[in-house]
């Protein structure tokens, strides 16, 4: 069996193909975002454009709610006797907005740079800090909660993904407020023992946490989706 040997521009041909290959790589064309970009900035891109889209979702949920609130109004109109209980359940809902006194509590991630632990992942706001607010205000009394402007209800989950928290389909980034309306909340916060574990921590690593009673706390309307999900068997 023959075999026929290449000449030397076949090799020089080749080696400038592989060399084309290799650098662009390692130069990839701008704005080509799926070559050599790590996981972590796929990962914010795929957050924006998520974001986005929440956000024409929330969009034309509250033009279908406003024509929801219509057709409400002028059948309670006719019927004034079933108007209260109405009113009630949306409430109990939370898509109406509330206004009390209450507590408003913020939470922030260190100033410092160095941790006394020598870890600096206790140097920011995690989830259970998160939850351990809410369940406070929660415990102590709270009747309307809303974290950041989020108003949070029944189906509401507060999740953290990395240094930011996920609510009702949002993101944010710290600081965290909590506005939370009710009497005399202050005081059965504080005694939390949960809330006195974290105020403990953040003496410590410096976290930031500030409690302030309000005359007057204003928390706006649900504004996420209604209709409520859950799993089926098989």
């Amino acid at each position: 069996m023959k075999v026929k040997r290449r000449s030397g521009w076949a090799y020089t041909a080749g080696a400038l193909l592989g060399f084309l290959l290799v650098t662009a790589r390692l130069n990839p064309l701008p704005g080509d975002v799926a070559v050599g970009v790590p996981e972590q900035r796929r990962l914010a891109t795929l957050i924006r454009v998520e974001q986005r889209r929440s956000a024409s979702l929330r969009q034309d949920a509250d033009s279908l709610r406003r024509r929801v609130q219509g057709f409400e109004q002028s059948r309670d109109q006719g019927d004034p006797e079933r108007a209260p209980g109405l009113a009630r359940a949306r409430a109990w809902l939370g898509l109406v907005a509330a206004e009390g006194p209450g507590l408003v509590v913020t939470l922030d991630d260190s100033k410092s740079r160095e941790s006394p632990s020598g870890n600096l992942n206790d140097l920011v706001i995690h989830s259970q800090d998160v939850q351990a607010v809410a369940n406070g205000l929660w415990a102590a009394g709270a009747e309307v909660l809303a974290v950041n402007g989020q108003r949070v209800v029944p189906t509401s989950a507060l999740l953290c993904v990395g240094n930011t928290l996920l609510i009702n389909g949002t993101v944010h980034s710290p600081p965290f407020r909590f506005s939370a309306i009710g009497r005399d909340l202050r005081e059965p916060f504080l005694e939390d023992p949960l809330v006195e574990r974290f105020e403990g921590d953040a003496t410590r690593f410096g976290l930031g946490f500030r409690v302030e009673a309000a005359d007057q706390v204003t928390v706006p309307a649900y504004r996420g989706a209604a209709a409520v999900r859950y799993a089926r068997p098989g």
